[in-house]
């Protein structure tokens, strides 16, 4: 039986972060389950509060955010990205799947990668109506329902090439022994070229990348939980520590030691 993966791995320093905010996942109907991970809503309220940069190694899926006067289509962040959370605020998040969200826009994924688009750049709305709309309603479900309406008037067909790079990510998620390109190549049967290319199309960064950055979500949790750091690093299949921490530090900008004491503080 596969271990459930915890939902709040990319969060890093969560056990801070919800203390200044809180954080609901809901699931899709099954009439948009090929193209959307989930939906997350989000309330803070910290007046009288300092602001609170929350930050996040992203997943390999596009995010499309409805924000009072700041709605946008957030495309994968290949480096950390920090969310300054100040005063009151709520945000209604939909994230696609990995590749999904290429149905809808139509291009090539890499041209929202480190990017936000307005969401007029594929959905046919006024953004600001459509907030007032949306946040006028008090129930989540019923706000949910709002952004499903939408999905699903503007719902392309399903192209079968995310259903495959989906396998292949949940075999980079759950197998820790794939830590090569080439071993996916063995496993799933594409050549190393298309399935880089499709990667390139589909989602927006690189198979290497998506290894690495599911390896750091588990570091970040791992080192949160006081593993040792030689041994995380052989867990997570690196052959010495010295390499491990210069793949941390690239993605989180901080050393493993650095992250660690900035967790105790």
């Amino acid at each position: 039986m596969t271990k459930e993966r915890n939902p709040n791995m990319g969060i890093l320093h969560y056990d801070t972060g919800k203390t200044k905010f809180s954080l609901t996942r809901y699931l899709p109907s099954d009439y948009l389950r090929f193209f959307v991970q989930h939906y997350w809503l989000v309330d803070w309220d910290l007046r009288g509060q300092a602001p609170y940069a929350q930050e996040v190694l992203q997943h390999p899926g596009v995010n499309v955010v409805f924000e009072r006067g700041h709605s946008r289509i957030c495309g994968i962040e290949s480096k950390k990205s920090a969310h300054v959370l100040e005063e009151k605020g709520q945000i209604v998040g939909v994230l696609f799947r990995p590749g999904a969200f290429h149905c809808y826009f139509q291009e090539p994924m890499s041209a929202l990668t480190d990017r936000i688009a307005p969401i007029s750049d594929c959905f046919a709305i006024d953004s600001s109506a459509f907030e007032q709309q949306l946040f006028a309603l008090e129930d989540r479900e019923q706000r949910i329902g709002l952004v499903e309406s939408l999905l699903r008037q503007n719902m392309p067909e399903r192209d079968e090439t995310v259903e495959l790079l989906n396998n292949v990510i949940d075999k980079i998620i759950h197998d820790r022994s794939m830590t090569k390109v080439e071993q996916l190549v063995d496993r799933f049967g594409v050549p190393k070229r298309t399935l880089q290319r499709l990667f390139h199309e589909y989602v927006g960064v690189s198979p290497k990348w998506v290894i690495q950055r599911y390896r750091m979500h588990e570091a970040g949790e791992l080192l949160e939980n006081g593993m040792d750091m030689a041994q995380l690093a052989l867990e997570l299949g690196y052959s010495d520590q010295a390499h491990f921490s210069k793949d941390f530090k690239a993605a989180v900008g901080k050393s493993p030691m650095q992250y660690v004491r900035n967790n105790n503080i």
